[in-house]
């Protein structure tokens, strides 16, 4: 079989979701780590394998894929349908799963990982180093953008906006267990690959008692989190820094977002 070269970052989420599926389907690979912290992904030798300079991308037989879902599709494929389960029915339920994670759960991870983790680490850089580290960024666009919230006020209410949503989630997961044991089926999917990465950010953002309203959730994620799989997607200890996070502002948070009516209308999906 063609080497497997996996080019990621171990706090990205999307990462995350591809390093577990690699081990859940036992694939050796080669790890391509490009550390975001020092803004490796802008640098012209990663920027010639994704011209986005977005993580992850993975490189087999010389030709480069990226966007996670795909890859994971790509995995599954070369490890002979593996993590699909076996009915038409149960298939597109996990490629749904999948989906939503990329379209609904990423989306919403976003604000609070900058606001909570990237501002403290922004804040520890030098104005001058992080203005040149910044200003190799492929997109002028994008690049604006990051530099302007990087040194904006903490965005409260997107946050608690992330926190809502993140409930909402939970919720729609709750109902997929009340019926199977796994989201997608009795066994474990490409779904629950998809839904970890969910977990682990949760437990990055100091926010894991969100799963206590919604039992069901709850222990799949212990179960979820006992996997061999999910320690080994999650990485060395010293390539996951500590995540800055202020716990008793995300206490704070929290018990803001309680009680609030769900903001997003889950069952498009």
């Amino acid at each position: 079989m063609s080497e497997i070269e996996l080019f990621h970052e171990w706090g990205s989420v999307q990462s995350f979701k591809v390093r577990m599926c690699l081990a859940e389907l036992d694939l050796p690979w080669t790890s391509r780590r490009i550390d975001l912290s020092r803004f490796d992904n802008l640098t012209p030798a990663y920027l010639t394998v994704h011209p986005k300079g977005l993580v992850p991308a993975l490189r087999w037989n010389g030709e480069v894929f990226v966007e996670s879902s795909d890859i994971n599709e790509l995995l599954v494929d070369i490890a002979g349908g593996r993590l699909l389960p076996s009915s038409i029915e149960e298939r597109a339920r996990a490629r749904s799963w999948a989906r939503f994670e990329d379209e609904v759960v990423h989306p919403a991870i976003r604000p609070p990982t900058f606001n909570l983790i990237l501002k403290a680490r922004v804040a520890k850089i030098a104005p001058a180093a992080f203005a040149e580290m910044i200003s190799r960024h492929p997109l002028p666009a994008r690049r604006d953008a990051y530099l302007a919230a990087a040194h904006a006020p903490f965005d409260h209410a997107a946050v608690v906006t992330s926190i809502r949503t993140f409930r909402d989630v939970m919720a729609r997961m709750e109902r997929a267990l009340a019926e199977r044991h796994w989201l997608a089926a009795d066994s474990f999917s490409l779904a629950d690959v998809a839904m970890a990465a969910f977990v682990d950010r949760l437990d990055r953002l100091a926010m894991p008692a969100l799963l206590a309203a919604f039992p069901r959730t709850s222990d799949w994620a212990t179960r979820i989190r006992a996997l061999k799989s999910f320690a080994e997607a999650q990485g060395p200890d010293n390539a996951r820094p500590d995540p800055l996070v202020n716990t008793a502002a995300v206490a704070t948070l929290i018990a803001e977002a309680h009680g609030q009516a769900p903001t997003l209308e889950m069952e498009r999906f």
